[in-house]
């Protein structure tokens, strides 16, 4: 059976086995009033994301321009056409300032006995993910003031010390959500799972192999700077769990409390836990960071008996670094979903796929460090990243270029192509499959040059599957992909120069500098199962994205669009090796 941990008030632990109440903790932590803001700075009538972060000498540092969502809407991509929703408490649009009514608020969905009075923190969460209010209020509008925002609570009560309850009612809020959005953002934390294997993170991993379109991002926690302090449902193996940055060093460190790995794995198969190497703690458990500390937030409060005031506070957390990765995926999917072809968007809009690119357009900080060594003149890594910050800090700007260069599709329904060699611009994405045993590769057209940097981002999912009657998850089966890059020699003979090998992780990844000038090779490669509980798990699906500095930029989003993505859909290995521009093809039209 799962273990049953002791439970500590305020803490966050998860109650296992009794399937009842589930105290949970909000990754939100710190508070504090900055009545020096003047409100009249954050004025601001327009369209621009204008929520703020402050840095040491509290100057106001806007926190899509630090993010690079500008480049999104410099193309007007704003979040349209997507749905992003806030799992947490209820969110009410109304309770910050009343004359700050996010406009976009559409959908709620409250399980039956779930709490629905008002949760400040999980409004926080959405205003900064996306709200939009009309032009010339102060705090107008989030990351992606364009998506359609829902609220799905969870808490059933709540507690003095700021944690609340949830219990099994609580997960049809995700369910829900998850089956009704492009984006899910979760901030809460259970302390007691670094595992992944309770049900909370059960529910989520199974969610995001029953829902692929369905991105979804949770909060590392608060618990830092323990090493192996990430909790559920961000210990998981399928959602993107987020770090925070820390302000006076214009996010550019990781803050304090920034919950980290690395963290053991583990996996579950109805009745029993079993763990990798005894628990050996191994994999990564942040995926990605962005802005979270001192983050300019209206606040109401009483004074007296019936008087109410309002005023800017700056608030702290990674559960507030975790609605702006969710705002940069609700951005890309707007992007695919209205500018894209419809054959693509599907691709274009897998989780998978998401993650990859936002992890691998991630800025390395000062300090990244993925464990990459030199071993037999190799470079090789078995962390794959970073175990504080992940892939790094989200780079919406090289998101843009990388989302809207080139894709390369090899999977779709009723085709799976695998074991080819396909030819592909020096950036760009990949949706795909490969078999047990075998392996695709990607070989860059263009000629790369010593000096230059290439970054390679794998991400996948472990199967699981929920069942919904006795409100728990069983794993199935976990792929164990690797990530390698040759040099191109010719005459056959390729040599391997880099490969990201973690045995126990959903991602792979490489950055490093090209020591030779020549033609390069991407290889996604599926040696063996980490365990496979039905015995017959031989096909995996994948996102991959890939970039190298110094490749041109587009100039617009739409001219890549209409000129410069290629589709490759084919039966034939040899009709996959083409790079189109300025017409679309497939297997089905020309």
């Amino acid at each position: 059976m799962k273990p049953t941990p002791p439970v500590t008030k305020g803490q966050g632990e998860r109650i296992l086995g009794c399937g009842l109440l589930l105290p949970l903790v909000l990754a939100a932590a710190f508070f504090l009033e900055l009545p020096e803001v003047n409100a009249q700075e954050l004025n601001q009538d327009s369209l621009d994301t204008d929520y703020y972060g402050t840095d040491a000498s509290n100057n106001l540092v806007n926190l899509a321009s630090l993010s690079g969502a500008t480049n999104f809407y410099s193309n007007g991509i704003y979040g349209q056409n997507t749905t992003s929703w806030v799992v947490d408490e209820f969110v009410v649009s109304t309770n910050l300032f009343p004359a700050e009514n996010f406009t976009n608020l559409v959908s709620t969905y409250v399980p039956t006995g779930v709490m629905t009075n008002t949760g400040e923190h999980a409004t926080w969460c959405a205003a900064i993910l996306g709200a939009y209010a009309p032009p010339g209020y102060y705090l107008n509008t989030g990351m992606a003031p364009g998506t359609k925002l829902g609220s799905a609570p969870l808490a059933t009560s709540t507690n003095t010390d700021g944690s609340f309850n949830i219990s099994t009612n609580s997960f049809e809020s995700y369910i829900y959500a998850a089956s009704h959005g492009d984006v899910l953002s979760t901030s809460i934390g259970d302390s007691s799972d670094p595992s992944g294997i309770g049900t909370l993170s059960g529910l989520l991993d199974s969610l995001a192999v029953a829902d692929p379109n369905t991105t979804i991002i949770a909060a590392a926690g608060n618990n830092g700077p323990t090493n192996g302090s990430v909790g559920a449902p961000a210990s998981g193996y399928n959602s993107i769990s987020v770090g925070a940055l820390d302000g006076p060093t214009n996010y550019s460190v990781l803050a304090s409390f920034s919950s980290r790995g690395p963290l053991a794995t583990a996996w579950y198969d109805g009745t029993n836990v079993f763990y990798y190497k005894n628990g050996a703690a191994t994999r990564p458990g942040v995926d990605l960071t962005a802005p979270g500390t001192d983050i300019v937030m209206p606040v109401a409060f009483m004074v007296g008996s019936n008087s109410i005031s309002y005023s800017y506070y700056t608030i702290s957390g990674t559960s507030f670094a975790t609605p702006l990765v969710a705002g940069g995926a609700a951005l890309l999917d707007s992007t695919a979903k209205t500018a894209f072809s419809a054959s693509l968007t599907n691709a274009a809009t897998q989780s998978v796929v998401v993650k990859a690119v936002l992890m691998n357009s991630a800025d390395k900080l000062s300090g990244w460090n993925n464990g990459q060594q030199i071993a037999s003149g190799v470079i090789t890594t078995t962390q794959a990243l970073d175990y504080a910050m992940g892939a790094g800090r989200m780079n919406l700007n090289t998101a843009f270029t990388q989302y809207t260069s080139s894709a390369y599709v090899t999977t779709y329904p009723g085709i799976t192509e695998t074991g080819f060699n396909l030819p592909v611009a020096g950036t760009g994405w990949a949706y795909g499959t490969v078999l047990k045993g075998g392996k695709n590769d990607y070989t860059i057209t263009s000629r790369l040059f010593a000096g230059e940097e290439i970054a390679v981002t794998l991400a996948w999912l472990r199967d699981q599957t929920w069942n919904n009657t006795i409100s728990d998850y069983v794993d199935v089966a976990q792929a164990e992909l690797d990530l390698m890059v040759y040099q191109v020699l010719g005459g056959g003979s390729d040599q391997l120069v880099a490969q990201s090998i973690s045995p126990v992780s959903t991602t792979q990844e490489l950055y490093f500098q090209l020591l030779s000038t020549g033609t390069y090779m991407v290889e996604v490669s599926y040696s063996t199962n980490l365990f496979d509980l039905s015995g017959t798990y031989a096909s995996q699906e994948y996102g991959l994205a890939w970039s190298v500095a110094g490749i041109p930029e587009p100039e617009t989003l739409f001219l890549v669009v209409l000129g410069g993505i290629a589709m490759m859909f084919s039966r034939h290995h040899s009709k996959l090796c083409r790079w189109l521009k300025g017409t679309w093809h497939d297997n089905k039209r020309s």
